[in-house]
């Protein structure tokens, strides 16, 4: 995990050519809210990442009842909904700002919009939703254990559930989720902390959880020629996707 400076700027151990300069740390709430005015218009490249490779995942086989796990401006939500007219589909954060963008994108989607703490109990009944999808989330996660206890809770037997992040190889390079506000440009960083990947396995599968699926994407030729900015990660790992499901033998 990166250590922090006096000036709560992150730091590493090394010089690092990715980590901004006096990047401003504020609380995840305050940071997504800010960060909601321009998040759907930024080049985000972990987005085009998951758009490749989870998208088609998703889609194929039919949910009846579907949840999106920090759902923010709703970008997968109303592409879930749309991909899966007939299911019901529910989404939760704890950003005023970003579920308000949710809200205003389609007021007829029918979407259920829920503001809910992920590191506390999730506003949903047991057994809920056979599809859970926790999306670029895990980062501002506390407590795994909670986490995904919840995610359990909420899920029926032989549940599809998909958790996407930033690669923990990424945080070692002092680079997480932020964004650049406003005239002044100045670097905007959530609270943010590096769940290894080995660390989020172990979490999971401690609640009765079974991984069935872990990807590590790269930046590659493909994301650079989209996104020419991406070029100074080219051939660093970018984005993980873990796919499990409830383990009937589980707790």
């Amino acid at each position: 995990m990166n250590k922090k400076t006096e000036n709560n700027a992150p730091s590493t151990t090394f010089k690092s050519p990715f980590l901004p300069e006096n990047p401003k740390i504020v609380s995840v709430k305050e940071g997504y809210d800010l960060w909601s005015e321009i998040y759907d218009v930024e080049t985000n490249v972990l987005i085009m990442l998951e758009e490749r490779y989870l998208y088609p995942k998703l889609a194929q086989k039919n949910y009846s009842q579907i949840f999106d796990c920090g759902c923010g401006t709703g970008r997968l939500a109303h592409w879930l909904h749309r991909q899966f007219p007939k299911a019901k589909v529910s989404g939760a954060d704890f950003s005023d700002g970003m579920l308000k963008k949710a809200r205003d994108k389609d007021a007829n989607s029918q979407i259920n919009w829920h503001y809910a703490d992920l590191n506390k109990e999730f506003p949903f009944t047991d057994k809920h939703f056979d599809l859970v999808v926790s999306s670029l989330v895990i980062e501002h996660i506390n407590s795994l254990d909670n986490y995904f206890a919840e995610i359990r809770r909420v899920a029926v037997p032989g549940a599809d559930i998909f958790i996407t992040g930033l690669h923990p190889a990424m945080h070692l390079f002092g680079i997480s989720a932020r964004f650049k506000l406003g005239e002044t440009k100045t670097d905007i960083m959530p609270e943010s902390q590096c769940h290894d990947l080995a660390t989020i396995f172990n979490a999971a599968t401690a609640v009765g959880l079974r991984v069935t699926r872990i990807e590590e994407h790269l930046a590659d030729a493909e994301l650079t020629a989209q996104a020419p900015k991406a070029g100074r990660y080219l051939g660093i790992p970018l984005l993980f996707i873990m796919q499990m499901t409830p383990d009937p033998s589980g707790t």
